[in-house]
């Protein structure tokens, strides 16, 4: 048994699933298969109970997940901490996040990895708008950013992972109108103000709600914001009404009421970085940053 079968087995069991563990690994899922069996097969033991309907671990799965965690804790700090005393590893990691965005629950191990392996690796976070962000990826000044999905998806040099999937609301101050529903469509919206970050900051953005609307025909009243900043400042004075996602820190403020609507995007969070990137504390960080099913 190696490590990477080690891998392969804690992907699985946090999963419970082949299929998206298959996925979170980058191989296919006939060949999970074969390496937890290979496993199975050499201790004796089964992992996994898998029915037509779900998985579960066993109890010996159960007991092994617990401690193969531990060790390959302890097996990637040993080998980092010895690859950096060999090469006096240092440097810098640039991460940009978008404004607004809660990412609290998302850095803590990713930080703690770093700060026991790479402790002269000097991590930088800022937030930036939807366009900074793009700009510093591309420039180099960025390694990683945090931003959604649709204003990334189509740039051919730019890889991302999904952190966590996300949905469209539309957003109206506590004392607006439709602050007493909790699902609106955009017909409603006809005659609103509605707030959107400006064509120079995020033509993608832009370009999806106004074509939602243009699916049900309607013509809205727009107010462009240079940035989701100044957005969320106007829909909390009541200035207009904005649509934002899930993770917007906005979702628990008790001035606003977030909506549920018709998607009109895919505004889930993404890890995203430049293919060409030379930066080798990328993929480590990338690969130990927090992914949410």
């Amino acid at each position: 048994m190696n490590m990477n079968q080690v891998k392969y087995f804690l992907v699985a069991a946090q999963c419970l699933s082949f299929t998206k563990a298959a996925n979170q690994l980058y191989i296919t899922q006939p060949a999970l298969s074969r390496q937890i069996q290979m496993m199975e097969e050499e201790l004796g033991v089964i992992l996994f109970l898998r029915t037509s309907r779900k998985m579960q671990l066993t109890p010996a799965g159960i007991i092994l997940k617990e401690y193969f965690r531990k060790i390959y804790d302890d097996y990637n700090v040993a080998v980092a901490k010895a690859r950096s005393a060999y090469q006096g590893l240092s440097g810098e990691l640039n991460v940009g996040i978008l404004e607004g965005t809660y990412v609290g629950d998302l850095f803590p191990h990713v930080l703690k990895y770093f700060s026991e392996t790479y402790p002269n690796v000097d991590i930088k976070m800022n937030t930036y708008s939807f366009g900074k962000l793009i700009d510093g990826i591309n420039s180099g000044e960025l390694d990683l950013i945090i931003t959604l999905k649709f204003d990334v998806a189509k740039i051919a040099d730019v890889d991302y992972r999904q952190i966590q999937k996300s949905r469209d609301h539309i957003v109206v101050h506590k004392d607006h109108r439709l602050a007493k529903q909790d699902y609106v469509k955009l017909e409603e919206l006809e005659n609103e103000t509605f707030i959107m970050v400006s064509l120079d900051d995020s033509s993608e953005s832009s370009r999806l709600i106004l074509d939602g609307f243009k699916r049900c025909g309607v013509v809205p009243k727009v107010k462009f914001a240079p940035s989701i900043q100044a957005l969320m400042l106007w829909v909390q004075a009541n200035v207009g009404i904005g649509m934002l996602d899930s993770r917007n820190i906005l979702h628990n403020n008790p001035e606003v009421k977030f909506l549920d609507v018709d998607p009109v995007s895919n505004p889930s969070l993404v890890l995203a970085w430049n293919k060409d990137t030379g930066n080798p504390y990328v993929p480590i960080f990338y690969d130990n940053f927090t992914y949410i099913d």
